[in-house]
């Protein structure tokens, strides 16, 4: 995780990090959390951290979205390595650019003591979501967006990027639509889908035909319609978002999101969102989905306006084999 947020958080970085804080110390109650911290925050993430399960670490970082920002860690031959995505600031855009603080992957072997692979495809955590065993689930509307990954020659993106992955340990990548319309990210499956086990995935929807994506049913249909690597065809569960009468925010950046959470060792750490018939059936359907877990859900209304959730915020480190 990181201990960076970014001035343009303006007014509410105080509120922010208080979240941020909330996150941090709810999963290091079950895991070690190494905390990336710039030098001029050294100060203040010590003395909020000190004494915990939390490592603070000196790291030239300026943005909390470690899902994208940093590395993702991987297994090769018993070893934890890690992936270069060639995370871009979700496109270069002029309204975010890629700044200096987003290259964490290049210093991954002297951060994280792990070696880096150059993954073949521009991409960022929250774009890919697997199942550990060969099955990937992503969005057109980000993986194949010009500003990530170009048209080169004539062979179809989809299948060069299926291609690119296969020698990561990716043997089936599911293609979903995704929302191209979503600022940012140009349609995150971390934003609706999440894998409660080899199999078995949770989509966030709505009930209320008037504020339902189109795509998003497509998306669900494809979904109980196709198989994962081994064979299996998915078990599909879906879970409503909060109302919209419960919103504390309506900016285009708002993301009330349950299924973007973290699975710790022994814990789910997800979002509330003050809907307390939804926060509670969310929170039901999580139990169900990893019964060994305990669930705790947190309120994050001023990160989520930024446009992210928990599973944004985390990378989990993998251990390797002795």
């Amino acid at each position: 995780m990181a201990w960076a947020v970014h001035e343009e958080w303006r007014d509410w970085i105080g509120a922010v990090k208080d979240e941020l804080a909330g996150v941090i110390q709810s999963i290091a109650r079950f895991e070690p959390v190494r905390l990336l911290t710039p030098r001029e925050e050294l100060a203040d993430a010590r003395s909020r951290f000190s004494g915990g399960n939390v490592e603070v670490v000196e790291a030239a970082v300026d943005d909390i979205w470690m899902r994208d920002i940093a590395p993702t860690f991987a297994l090769q031959d018993g070893q934890a390595v890690t992936i270069d995505w060639h995370f871009n600031g979700w496109g270069n855009s002029r309204e975010r650019p890629t700044r200096p603080g987003d290259r964490l992957a290049e210093t991954a072997e002297r951060i994280f003591g792990a070696p880096r692979i150059s993954a073949p495809v521009v991409a960022e955590g929250g774009a890919l979501i697997t199942d550990g065993e060969g099955t990937l689930i992503t969005t057109r509307s980000c993986l194949l967006n010009p500003n990530r990954n170009p048209v080169h020659g004539h062979e179809p993106r989809e299948r060069m990027i299926e291609q690119a992955l296969n020698p990561l340990g990716i043997e089936r990548t599911i293609w979903l639509e995704g929302d191209p319309c979503e600022p940012g990210t140009s349609g995150h499956v971390d934003g609706y889908v999440m894998f409660t086990a080899p199999g078995r995935v949770l989509v966030e929807t709505t009930d209320d035909e008037m504020e339902r994506p189109f795509w998003r049913e497509h998306d669900i249909a494809l979904l109980e319609q196709t198989r994962d690597a081994r064979g299996r065809g998915l078990e599909v569960h879906r879970v409503l978002g909060p109302r919209k009468r419960y919103w504390r925010f309506r900016g285009p950046s708002w993301a009330p999101c349950y299924v973007n959470a973290y699975v710790a060792n022994g814990a789910v750490i997800a979002a509330r969102f003050g809907d307390a018939e939804r926060d509670e059936t969310a929170k039901e359907q999580l139990t169900q989905a990893f019964p060994e877990r305990e669930i705790i859900m947190l309120k994050i209304d001023h990160i989520a306006n930024g446009g992210g959730g928990i599973h944004c915020l985390t990378q989990p480190m993998i251990r390797g084999k002795d």
